[in-house]
């Protein structure tokens, strides 16, 4: 499946039960084309479960590569949990400290942090063809941010470098 042209009923479905359904601000969230996408909104909004889903369209491609971040690290155990009741139906297995989740297509999602000055160093020179950013109201400095956005990119063909960004 494209990230151009998301389904939003198939992306969430497997046999015969819906893993999630996204409310329609999520739906329109999700069909966003742009580089950066921001999905903001007060607590319990549906903005963590809607990041969730996003990654989820491109898992049959081997390459894939995402990063998750928050400011902590520890501050990304819920987003694991939630991640991994709907990822973990659909195969992936989560291992190692930091959490990853890796994919039977051989995709990964990585997660970290972006809690000082340095924390953007361990990204640098990697390609992540998505990114999610957790409470981006969070990071200490835009430059942080700023630094990590040059790891968003792709050399492979299908995949659209894109930044799912949740801030309240």
């Amino acid at each position: 499946m494209s990230t151009t042209e998301p389904n939003t009923t198939l992306a969430f479905q497997q046999d015969e039960f819906c893993l999630w359904t996204p409310f329609p601000k999520q739906v329109e969230a999700l069909k966003r084309k742009e580089f950066e996408i921001l999905f903001g909104g007060a607590r319990g909004g549906g903005k963590t479960d809607t990041g969730i889903n996003w990654l989820i369209y491109d898992v049959g491609n081997p390459e894939l590569r995402a990063l998750i971040i928050r400011k902590n690290s520890k501050d990304l155990s819920d987003w694991c949990d939630r991640a991994n009741r709907i990822y973990s139906m659909l195969g992936a297995v989560r291992s190692g400290n930091p959490p990853k989740f890796t994919w039977p297509s051989g995709a990964v999602f990585s997660t970290g942090h972006l809690m000082d000055a340095n924390a953007y160093t361990q990204y640098q020179g990697h390609e992540y063809q998505k990114m999610v950013l957790e409470e981006l109201d969070q990071i200490p400095e835009e430059k942080y941010y700023l630094e990590l956005m040059s790891s968003c990119r792709s050399t492979v063909d299908g995949l659209k470098p894109q930044i799912f960004l949740t801030s309240n």
